[in-house]
């Protein structure tokens, strides 16, 4: 009797995201639980961040299963200070990117309107779609915070409200669907790119 062994399929995708947002809003943290880069994997509202001076890069891989196998995606995860004094880098951090994570403290009164700056400084100006951007209301510590709404430029883009203090799984969750997304734009541009190289040789 014959047996047949089911292959798995593994589709494979890098990918360079940014996060952005104003100073102090919780960035980094966010950057780290993603990555699976907590130091205090068991309360990750406690682990140390510093102020990032310019741009960290964290590099993973994630496996997202899909119907057809898994999506195995290597991320290139760009943690952009919010501090515009490195402002004079952002061309060449954009450089490549096909997704964008805008980042905002929800205990901050007014700040989801900082994002419509940031949007223009970044996602408008690497001509980003709405399935390439998600928007994450960070809750950093166990305070009130408000629901504001978000700029008009932003209204269609995903958005989340994210904190590390409990329930985090949301967080991939929602990541994940974003990455996928974000995904499927880069094998777009790549296959564009592919094709302007090959209609110029021929």
């Amino acid at each position: 009797q014959l047996q047949w062994k089911r292959r798995e399929v593994v589709m494979s995708t890098e990918v360079k995201v940014l996060i952005v947002g104003p100073k102090n809003s919780g960035k980094s943290a966010l950057a780290n639980f993603i990555a699976d880069a907590v130091q205090n994997s068991e309360n990750p509202a406690q682990a140390p961040t510093q102020p990032t001076k310019g741009c960290r890069i964290v590099e993973f891989d994630r496996q997202i299963p899909q119907k057809k196998g898994n999506s195995n995606i290597s991320v290139e995860l760009w943690d952009v200070s919010g501090d515009r004094a490195f402002e004079g880098a952002w061309p060449a951090i954009m450089h490549g990117g096909v997704g964008i994570i805008y980042v905002y403290d929800a205990a901050n009164v007014g700040e989801e309107k900082d994002l419509e700056k940031w949007h223009g400084w970044f996602g408008q100006t690497m001509g980003l779609k709405d399935s390439q951007v998600l928007v994450m209301a960070h809750k950093k510590t166990d305070i009130k915070t408000h629901k504001g709404s978000l700029p008009k430029s932003l209204s269609h883009a995903q958005s989340v409200s994210t904190t590390l203090e409990d329930n985090q799984s949301i967080i991939k969750e929602h990541f994940d669907r974003f990455l996928l997304q974000v995904a499927q734009a880069a094998s777009e541009n790549r296959k564009k790119e592919e094709d302007m190289i090959a209609g110029s040789n021929q």
